[in-house]
């Protein structure tokens, strides 16, 4: 018997109890996945179409938010399914991949399935597509169903199921124009309990933090591992060292954000002796199982890249996010055991949070979708793809008159791709910025047209929030800032200094200077 029969049916998954259902969704070409967290939507429906017989008409594509989550998930289900990784089940991330010709069942990110698409828009030898997580509602992911439902209208053979917990599964059912499976009624296999600690992030937050991951220890003991979720990689720096601080004996200590090397990265994953608490950024807060995990203290918090259209610059921002994002975070306790969620946060702010987390492509500039579109040879949104949610028709205006002003398109009222444009496709990131890197190829200075666009959105200069240091910070980071005009040229200075400095002296001299540093944390 190989070990997913032994993970997935037998050990009585609910999601196996709809399996037929999911099938026969697929089967028709599109449908809804609704299913609370913990039921196994995310790894077993691969494995259930691959019974069906999918893998045998073409690959299984499963697209999903975060680039850990592709090389976990496809991990596990390379395990359950007794197979090696990179064979039958493989991942695909930018610089970084585990497949082969014969693997059927890949696990990607948004990003990679858009690179895939507009590589094969018809989607050939592809059975079935899977969007994970849709609940997310990433501008990425919108776009992508689109461009698949397109090429469905244009002949092709694929399929495609969007998956999440917390989705409104009626109203997308009835924009596609077809059925969902309704697998609410599941619950998750254990039942979690709630408190709440009021703090905030300015005041106790970390504290609070580790004092909760103290009294779950205390209660659980080895029986459980926990999961602390942070906003950002310095909020993880700064919990592991409050909880450092308490000296809890017996217990391993793993930070979990996206910037990590692959070994650290995979750590938290693997199971290992006592209890383990993993703190994490918001990469867990759907699709990947930590072992053990019986408890979880959420801040509530989420650092996430916002527009202000008024500057048009984007940066990353603090913010509460919506309680479908609460109920994911929760919904990580409670799947191998009875389960406990520390909010640290009062249940009235909760109340007073958005129900859902609002669709990206409504809160984010539309220059990379509509430079994309122009790749691809469409004319327009509407009559070439349809969005489940459409921004104003001021937001594509803009976009088109961006691209212009960026020579990534022309000036005909087509606004066709110039070769520019093409090129920036290719890179990947916005077209704002891959013009910036374009030009610095001619220019030569391609590092330090990089540096700009990465400190641009850091916080690399640290303003302290005692007053009497503010002066302080001012006079030590007055030497980097060469321009009054350009915050990114800052950045530059900033790195090219710390370049000098090597590791040896590093830390101390970021802290002498004010400067934003994150030393790899020990375990």
């Amino acid at each position: 018997m190989n070990k997913r029969v032994v993970n997935g049916k037998a050990l009585g998954l609910p999601f196996w109890k709809n399996a037929a259902d999911v099938v026969a969704l697929a089967r028709a070409g599109r449908g809804i996945v609704v299913m609370p967290t913990g039921t196994g939507k995310t790894t077993q429906t691969p494995q259930a179409l691959h019974d069906a017989g999918f893998t045998s008409e073409g690959r299984i594509y499963v697209s999903v938010p975060k680039r850990v989550l592709a090389v976990e998930l496809a991990a596990r289900v390379a395990d359950e399914m007794d197979v090696e990784l990179g064979s039958l089940v493989g991942y695909e991330i930018r610089g970084e991949r585990e497949s082969s010709r014969d693997t059927k069942i890949l696990f990607m990110t948004e990003g990679m399935l858009r690179a895939r698409i507009r590589g094969n828009p018809k989607l050939e030898g592809i059975s079935v597509i899977l969007f994970d997580e849709f609940h997310q509602r990433s501008l990425m992911s919108d776009f992508n169903i689109a461009l698949v439902e397109r090429a469905q209208d244009e002949g092709s053979k694929v399929a495609f199921l969007l998956m999440s917990a917390t989705a409104d599964a009626a109203a997308l059912a009835a924009h596609l124009n077809c059925d969902m499976v309704d697998g609410t009624g599941l619950t998750t296999v254990y039942p979690i309990t709630e408190t709440y600690r009021e703090t905030s992030w300015n005041n106790g937050l970390f504290e609070t933090a580790a004092g909760a991951v103290a009294d779950m220890v205390a209660k659980y003991g080895r029986k459980a591992n926990g999961l602390v979720f942070m906003p950002g990689k310095a909020e993880i720096a700064q919990a592991v060292d409050a909880i450092r601080k308490l000296k809890i004996e017996g217990l391993t200590i793993l930070p979990l954000h996206g910037d990590l090397e692959p070994a650290d990265r995979h750590a938290p994953f693997v199971e290992r002796e006592g209890a383990t608490v993993t703190i994490a950024t918001d990469i867990v807060e759907t699709g990947a199982t930590l072992p053990n995990i019986g408890w979880v203290v959420d801040s509530g918090l989420a650092r996430e890249v916002s527009y202000d259209p008024t500057s048009d610059t984007s940066a990353l921002r603090l913010v509460k996010v919506a309680q479908d994002r609460l109920t994911q975070r929760r919904g990580r306790a409670g799947r191998v055991r009875e389960g406990e969620c520390v909010s640290l946060f009062s249940q009235e702010d909760k109340a007073k949070r958005p129900v859902k987390t609002q669709p990206e492509i409504l809160r984010k500039p539309l220059r990379e979708v509509v430079l994309t579109i122009k790749a691809l040879g469409l004319s327009r949104v509407g009559k070439s793809l349809r969005l489940i949610d459409y921004p104003a028709k001021a937001n594509w205006k803009e976009a088109k008159r961006q691209l212009q002003m960026l020579k990534l398109v022309d000036e005909t009222p087509g606004a066709n791709i110039t070769a520019l444009g093409r090129k920036a496709v290719e890179l990947g990131c916005d077209p704002r910025d891959a013009a910036m890197l374009l030009a610095a190829a001619d220019l030569g200075c391609v590092q330090e047209a990089a540096t700009a666009i990465a400190g641009r959105d850091s916080r690399l200069l640290i303003r302290p929030k005692n007053y009497d240091e503010q002066s302080a910070a001012q006079t030590a980071q007055a030497k980097f800032r060469s321009s009054r005009t350009c915050d990114a040229w800052t950045a530059v200075q900033v790195v090219r200094a710390a370049e000098k400095r090597g590791d040896k002296s590093l830390g101390a001299w970021c802290k002498e200077n004010y400067i934003s540093y994150l030393p790899k944390p020990l375990n």
